[in-house]
């Protein structure tokens, strides 16, 4: 275990610099499109939760919540750093504690990412605010009624997804936060054909969550039903099944040492 950490470690002093560019980079662009979306006079009054869908900034999230996933191990094939990937791959621990280590450091920069985003979201329902009270002495000549930071939570439909409201869903985030660090590792460390298929495979798993996340509210909302049922299980057993040949699979790349 204290070799895996100190793995992960490694991974993220290599990896520190690029990601925060990447959330800085998240940061000021969300603040921009905000502050520019609440600027418009179709927006007048209508709150951060409006802003914040008609800018795609839950889209952006995603992307940045994968790129962050994709970066977590730059010593595992990046040819500039060739003494790395060759002290990579000569390390003396077993091809599943290498794997866990760099699974363990993209399910952290994933989770830093999807927790900036709370916090992000929280802090900058000010600015907004005070954009929307000023166009509205513009416009209007009155100030808008004062908006509830409560409130635009609860109307943000891409806030439902990272804030869970049963455990049902609280594990299905924690699914979703495994199998993708899992899944984006496995880009990383497959060249050539096979890492177009694991692609394909982190595709697939990302549909699969996404359906579950459905079902799931649709389970909460109108009961269990044979065809929900059935589809939720298929799904699982979908997911299940390309996780665990995925892990297969990225043991033996290692075995083979193709990431060198």
């Amino acid at each position: 275990m204290k070799q895996i950490f100190s793995l992960a470690g490694w991974n993220w002093r290599l990896a520190r610099r690029s990601y925060a560019i990447l959330c800085g980079a998240f940061a000021l662009e969300q603040l921009a499109v905000l502050l520019w979306q609440a600027s418009r006079g179709a927006m007048l009054g209508m709150g951060l939760a409006a802003c914040y869908e008609e800018g795609f900034q839950f889209q952006v999230f995603l992307l940045v919540f994968l790129l962050a996933g994709l970066l977590a191990g730059p010593a595992v094939n990046d040819r500039k750093r060739a003494r790395c990937s060759y002290t990579w791959l000569t390390l003396p621990m077993p091809p599943a504690a290498r794997l866990a280590a760099q699974v363990l450091t993209a399910a952290v920069l994933q989770l830093g990412v999807a927790a900036l985003q709370l916090v992000l979201y929280m802090v900058y329902f000010f600015p907004v605010q005070a954009m929307d009270s000023a166009r509205a002495m513009e416009k209007l000549g009155t100030a808008m009624p004062a908006q509830n930071l409560y409130e635009q939570v609860l109307l943000s439909d891409s806030m439902y997804w990272l804030l869970p409201r049963r455990p049902a869903q609280f594990a299905l985030l924690v699914v979703t936060l495994l199998a993708s660090a899992l899944l984006l590792t496995c880009v990383r460390l497959h060249r050539g054909w096979r890492r177009g298929a694991a692609v394909v495979i982190g595709a697939v798993c990302g549909v699969c969550c996404l359906l579950l996340f459905q079902w799931e509210l649709d389970f909460a909302l109108f009961g269990a039903y044979d065809a929900l049922v059935h589809n939720t299980l298929l799904a699982a057993v979908v997911l299940a099944a390309l996780t665990v040949f995925s892990i297969w699979w990225a043991l033996r790349a290692i075995r083979r040492a193709e990431p060198a």
